[in-house]
């Protein structure tokens, strides 16, 4: 199954931790950053929601790339 139908499928299920795993996978296999930081930006929020172990690493990666205070 692809990615994306992953995605739609977790977000169908209301799967929010594995939508955190999907988006930080998808932002691991993205060409630029802008879609990087899109990805990450979509786990971090579930990951927030979901009290996801992802969480600080997903921020300190954004705070990196200036997208998060």
């Amino acid at each position: 199954m692809s990615l994306n139908k992953k995605i739609l499928n977790a977000h169908h299920n209301k799967n929010f931790s594995l939508l955190v795993e999907l988006y930080q996978e998808a932002a691991e296999n993205v060409s630029t950053r802008q879609e990087q930081n899109f990805f990450r930006v979509q786990a971090y929020i579930y990951a927030l929601e979901v009290g996801h172990n992802l969480t600080p690493i997903l921020h300190k990666k954004l705070v990196k790339e200036g997208v998060e205070e």
